[in-house]
């Protein structure tokens, strides 16, 4: 029966090897993971930046629609307005490229959350395997090996 002991020492110590490999894995994907979230911060932040822009360059092209020289002149007047008028066509695809910035930040959000979680369970379950070992390993050491 110390052969099964030994049999069972050996097996637990291969889980370890693996559970260990898959460790590392899980940590690999989940660095991957925060890496992605972060850029897709820095994209959503952009977006953002953006957007506030855009507002900034409306109430400069405001100002000078307000402007006297403007109500004096038709011809610049509607120039500025036309002007004005193109800014705004640009808002619609600031804004979907905002909405679109946001829904990859949560996915990517949501992923590292995911990867997250399956690091933690790999752990447990390498700890729980390391635990076996020293388990098996102890019953060997002590001759114990019969009652496994």
């Amino acid at each position: 029966m110390m052969r099964d002991a030994a049999r069972e020492a050996a097996f637990w110590r291969l889980l370890v090897r693996v559970r260990g490999l898959r460790v590392r894995r899980k940590l690999r994907a989940l660095a991957d993971a925060r890496r992605h979230e972060r850029h897709a911060a820095d994209a959503l932040a952009a977006q953002f930046t953006a957007l506030e822009r855009h507002a900034e360059q409306r109430q400069r092209v405001l100002m000078f629609c307000r402007r006297e020289f403007c109500r004096r002149d038709a011809r610049v007047g509607a120039q500025w307005h036309a002007t004005l008028r193109a800014h705004d066509a640009r808002l619609p695809t600031l804004q979907r490229q905002l909405s679109a910035a946001r829904d990859t930040h949560a996915a990517s959000r949501a992923e590292a959350a995911h990867a997250l979680s399956a690091w933690q369970v790999e752990r447990g379950r390498h700890d729980d395997a390391k635990e076996r070992v020293r388990v098996a390993s102890a019953r060997l050491a002590a001759g114990d090996g019969e009652s496994a």
